[in-house]
């Protein structure tokens, strides 16, 4: 989980660690069923108080006091590349980026991302690169349960690729944000380098994700 790419095989971590494949494969799975484990005690939704923090962040760093300061969640995506192109269903994991991988959602709150220290609070995963940000966030907790997501106006923060709706309101969104009198995408675009953040933090920390190599070649595996 702590390499990519070529230094990322099999073979080359059980020659480092000086334990056999098998070992590796083995002691891989021990720590993802900690980390599972660990699971709710990191990624829930955060208190009402929590909220509040997170609410008081946005309001001072937008400085629209009061406007906004309801959005205290931000959502992104990101591709997960993998190494080769799958055997099972390749094309649909092309992304625009022309490479293979996995689209990841994951939502950032205010305390945590939370901008103010990146905590994920929710995510999806598991569609391949070829699916749309917009059709992924489908997905999240926040879109399939938005009732008990958000409470009164929250809503999220999200970009260009996410549609407009009472719960998700996007940054950069054409052609709007294209006129000289458009205040509001340049009071709140920085907020958007906070899910920039956060996703160099998550891929930083596992390297794995930067260059994930495993063969898809059945549904299981994917």
């Amino acid at each position: 989980m702590g390499h990519y790419g070529n230094g990322g095989s099999l073979e080359d971590i059980a020659r480092h660690a000086g334990i056999s494949e098998g070992g590796v494969e083995l002691f891989t799975e021990r720590c993802f069923t900690a980390i599972e484990f660990l699971h709710d005690i990191f990624v829930h939704l955060p208190t009402a108080e929590e909220k509040e923090i997170e609410k008081l962040w946005i309001d001072h760093e937008i400085g629209f006091r009061g406007t906004w300061q309801e959005g205290w969640v931000m959502y992104d995506g990101t591709i997960v590349v993998l190494y080769t192109k799958p055997g099972l269903n390749g094309d649909a994991y092309f992304t625009r980026k022309s490479n293979y991988g996995l689209n990841l959602q994951v939502s950032l709150h205010y305390i945590g991302n939370l901008p103010s220290n990146l905590c994920i609070v929710d995510y999806a995963h598991g569609l391949t690169g070829s699916a749309h940000d917009s059709s992924a966030f489908k997905h999240t907790a926040a879109a399939k349960h938005t009732d008990w997501f958000f409470k009164g106006n929250e809503f999220a923060w999200v970009n260009s690729a996410y549609p407009v709706s009472p719960h998700t309101i996007p940054v950069h969104k054409h052609p709007t944000s294209l006129l000289p009198e458009n205040l509001f995408d340049s009071a709140v675009a920085h907020l958007l380098v906070q899910s920039e953040h956060c996703m160099g933090a998550l891929k930083g920390h596992w390297q794995c994700l930067r260059g994930l190599r495993v063969n898809i070649n059945s549904k299981h595996k994917h």
